[in-house]
């Protein structure tokens, strides 16, 4: 059994066919017997790499959560001015937000957040709750330089920008998405991104 366990390809084919199995049926009807037959192992050995489909289920959420954040986690460009890191960091995390995988994860957390609360407040902590954080403390310390901003903000005026700001981003694009509705076009959305950073800026 331990033998099993250190093999990183049986761990690999157990969450992918992990994640294709619950993005597909959802946390009560997937089982651990259409796991081990999609990953081509047996159930004890997903039990050797996992106490129970519970804990499964979190490590999937958990990684397809990391994954999907990854290009929100990009380091600051040095030397580049406020406008342009809140361009590309709108880009980045709207085009997150309508990505498929991303809707796909969205509705399966959403679905499974009354029985394991713990899922949501920590797919909340990974995306929007990050992007607040940082961006927060982005706007505050650039608001001291005066770079695009009329005056210092103090951290409750930075956090409450922060966080209106991700909601215009997310605006109805997410819910169009999740109802199934055609994503913004990359263009348009580079547009609708340029719209949001200059409201924030007026409004700072």
């Amino acid at each position: 059994m331990p033998a099993e366990k250190s093999r990183p390809d049986k761990h690999d084919a157990i969450t992918r066919a992990a994640s294709e199995t619950f993005l597909a049926e959802g946390f009560d009807r997937a089982s651990l017997d259409q796991i081990a037959q999609r990953a081509g192992v047996s159930k004890q050995t997903i039990y050797s790499h996992f106490a129970d489909k519970e804990a499964l289920f979190k490590a999937i959420c958990a990684e397809l959560t990391e994954k999907l954040t990854i290009p929100l986690r990009q380091p600051v460009v040095k030397g580049a001015n406020l406008r342009s890191m809140l361009l590309r960091l709108g880009d980045d995390a709207l085009a997150m937000m309508v990505h498929p995988a991303s809707l796909d994860l969205h509705r399966l957390i959403i679905g499974a957040a009354a029985r394991f609360p713990e899922l949501g407040q920590a797919a909340y902590e990974a995306g929007a709750g990050r992007m607040i954080t940082e961006l927060s403390a982005l706007l505050e310390q650039r608001s001291r330089s005066g770079d695009g901003l009329s005056r210092p903000l103090t951290r409750g005026e930075a956090d409450r920008l922060a966080e209106q700001f991700i909601g215009m981003l997310r605006g109805f694009h997410q819910v169009r998405g999740l109802l199934g509705i055609a994503a913004i076009p990359p263009a348009e959305r580079k547009s609708y991104v340029a719209a949001c950073v200059d409201l924030l800026l007026r409004a700072a």
